[in-house]
């Protein structure tokens, strides 16, 4: 919170006379003290918010020790630590009024005092150097909202959440949130990645490399298929041929040609074997091939993907044509 930044605009375009002095003109340091007594109440009511406002508009027309005192307070109190710590500075560093007398509050002893036990309660966080901080152009790190952090460099802040962000060239991003509390120092490390139209392009190549993977195994699966239908056709039909070969060798069930019936009906049984293996080897492999092919993803229909491969499958057969 930032209620100060209006009257120090209002401080700025003060005339240079007015600045130089160690006092300010009498009718602003009227207006100037009678915000500041009514800051200075509404500080004892705790109604910190009011005061922080009244002392702003008190130390912009009379920067007094007091006035300062009370607004670090103020400050303090919301866990405005940094802004507390200034104001501390501002008292000891403000001109004492010309009329200061032995019953005045010792303002600097007070402020001395205050900013040494608060300077104990601000908390840093340090960013932690990776090989990204370290090498890569064009590293911009924002905390907050506000360019500058420096990795390896212990920042002062106030309690409460925080954020962090950075980009640097080739798209790198990273942010990180975080909490701190009083006394504490923490320290953060940034997970970088690309930005989203990186991403979308790497995401396109991961889905390409995908979609190649699945084209060479739906070619070998149609190949071991169609390999395996052929062996199972070929196969039959010698199987066919054994048998019909033994059926005329006994007619009827009595064989009439010795053993002839015996090496048929044995030829027959392991082509049977033969062929049944390969059928299923090749039912299998198209099988494969049609999962994967159904099961591609479906392709943009800006940009649709057509494939250079078309099945074949004919009786006894199966193969795929390709097209250049």
């Amino acid at each position: 919170m930032k209620l100060c930044s209006a009257f120090a605009l209002v401080l700025s375009l003060l005339p240079v006379r007015a600045l130089a002095q160690s006092t300010a003109p009498v009718s602003d340091r009227s207006v100037a003290n009678d915000s500041a007594a009514r800051g200075r109440a509404a500080f004892e009511q705790r109604d910190f918010f009011a005061a922080t406002e009244l002392l702003c508009r008190a130390v912009a027309l009379d920067p007094a020790p007091l006035s300062y005192l009370y607004l670090a307070r103020a400050h303090a109190a919301q866990n405005q630590l940094l802004e507390a710590a200034e104001d501390y500075r501002h008292a000891l560093a403000a001109p004492a009024p010309a009329d200061v007398s032995p019953s005045n509050e010792p303002v600097a002893e007070e402020a001395r005092h205050e900013l040494t036990l608060l300077e104990g309660r601000i908390p840093t966080v340090t960013l932690a150097p990776g090989d990204i901080e370290q090498h890569a152009t064009g590293v911009r790190i924002a905390l907050d909202g506000q360019v500058g952090a420096i990795p390896g460099h212990a920042i002062s802040l106030n309690p409460g959440r925080h954020e962090i962000s950075a980009t640097a060239d080739g798209g790198l991003q990273a942010r990180a949130t975080f909490e701190v509390g009083e006394h504490e120092s923490k320290t953060v490390r940034l997970a970088w990645h690309t930005n989203g139209v990186r991403a979308q392009q790497g995401q396109s190549a991961l889905s390409n490399a995908s979609s190649g993977a699945r084209r060479t195994w739906g070619i070998v699966a149609l190949g071991v298929g169609a390999t395996g239908l052929g062996i199972g056709t070929v196969t039959g039909v010698a199987a066919l041929t054994r048998y019909s070969a033994a059926e005329q060798s006994c007619p009827a069930g009595r064989c009439t040609q010795g053993a002839q019936y015996p090496d048929d009906g044995s030829a027959f049984r392991a082509l049977r074997t033969i062929s049944a293996a390969g059928y299923v080897v090749g039912v299998a492999g198209v099988g494969t091939w049609l999962g994967l092919l159904l099961t591609a993803p479906t392709a943009n229909p800006e940009h649709p993907h057509v494939t250079p491969w078309t099945p074949v499958v004919g009786m006894g057969s199966a193969g795929a044509r390709y097209a250049f």
